[in-house]
């Protein structure tokens, strides 16, 4: 049996859909505070990706170019001067008529640097990193580094590799919350291609739905994953490390404490999808989503789900915590 349905494209009918390994980290800190370490990220993503025959190809970054860009050295040069370069200090001392007081605040973000893996399409490899604004006074707003890998790495590579890459990642970046596990990936065109999912999403719940905007996700949990890191001071509100364990009893689930005050909650030794017709539901993510419901990001008010009504949309927000539907299909029947 396909542990990853349907491979890296849904069919010749969704060809911009991808099912990809993705790894997030939320940073609650500016470019600034974060620049010392960004080269370090991007080298060990590379280096993980070249042992699989992967590669970057393309960049976007408008600070760059207004146009996407091939990688040629020269470019690679100014990405890395990009992610290196601590470029604003606080916006309250910028004059406020000036060209970048006004380029940031209507943009909303400080920097935006996004390199793809393909040539006429993406092929699943990918590192992005966008900066928050750098006020004095720092909203809930969150720096988002995210990478991701297509299905064939971890076909190739085994799922040990991308522990490996989380692992590394998230020694080296000060998060306040992170994730690893399966996501869809959409090229473009995402509002039009979610509805056509409502069937594949309610089989699979351990697909991943990446919001369209993470920049105020605040105090909160995005989803429950196959890696789930957790970083100060979320860690000590949910209690601490022993917490987490006296919790969390399924056979499937580790909790690791990491340096600096933070823990990985492991849920199996690589990322499932579930298939609730077939009876599997992921219990050991629906354990820790229970545990951490108080902390999981709420149901927004205003359903962004184009093409859902507010309870499709709400029942797959909460997916793990809803009643698991009854198996409708057992594959040992033949």
């Amino acid at each position: 049996m396909n542990k990853y349905p349907l491979l890296q494209h849904f069919s010749t009918t969704l060809p911009r859909v991808q099912l990809v390994l993705r790894i997030v980290f939320y940073l609650p800190h500016d470019h600034r505070v974060l620049a010392p370490v960004l080269r370090q990220v991007l080298d060990t993503y590379l280096g993980f990706i070249a042992a699989s025959g992967g590669a970057l190809t393309s960049g976007y970054d408008p600070d760059i170019s207004e146009d996407s860009f091939p990688l040629t050295p020269d470019t690679w040069g100014e990405v890395h001067t990009e992610l290196e370069k601590a470029r604003f200090g606080p916006l309250e001392d910028m004059d406020q008529d000036s060209f970048w007081f006004w380029t940031l605040t209507k943009r909303n973000y400080d920097t935006w640097v996004l390199l793809k893996g393909g040539h006429s399409e993406p092929d699943g490899y990918e590192f992005s990193f966008e900066s928050r604004l750098p006020w004095r006074e720092p909203s809930s707003e969150h720096s988002v580094l995210s990478v991701k890998l297509p299905i064939s790495f971890l076909e190739t590579q085994g799922p040990e590799k991308a522990f490996a890459l989380a692992r590394s990642l998230a020694e080296l970046l000060p998060f306040s919350t992170g994730h690893a596990g399966l996501s869809l990936s959409f090229t473009r065109g995402r509002s039009k291609l979610l509805p056509l999912l409502k069937e594949q999403l309610s089989r699979h719940p351990g697909w991943h739905v990446p919001p369209p905007l993470t920049w105020g996700l605040g105090p909160w949990i995005d989803d429950v994953h196959w890696l789930n890191f957790l970083g100060p001071p979320l860690l000590e509100t949910v209690g601490g490390i022993q917490a987490l364990r006296s919790h969390l009893s399924h056979p499937e689930t580790t909790v690791q404490e990491l340096t600096g005050g933070r823990a990985l909650i492991s849920l199996g030794a690589e990322p499932l999808a579930g298939d609730t017709k077939r009876g599997e539901t992921l219990p050991a993510y629906r354990e820790l989503a229970r545990f951490l419901e108080p902390w999981l990001l709420p149901f927004p008010h205003v359903n962004t789900w184009d093409g859902y009504t507010d309870e499709e949309a709400r029942l797959w927000w909460r997916r793990f915590l809803e009643a698991p539907p009854e198996k409708i299909y057992d594959p040992r029947g033949g």
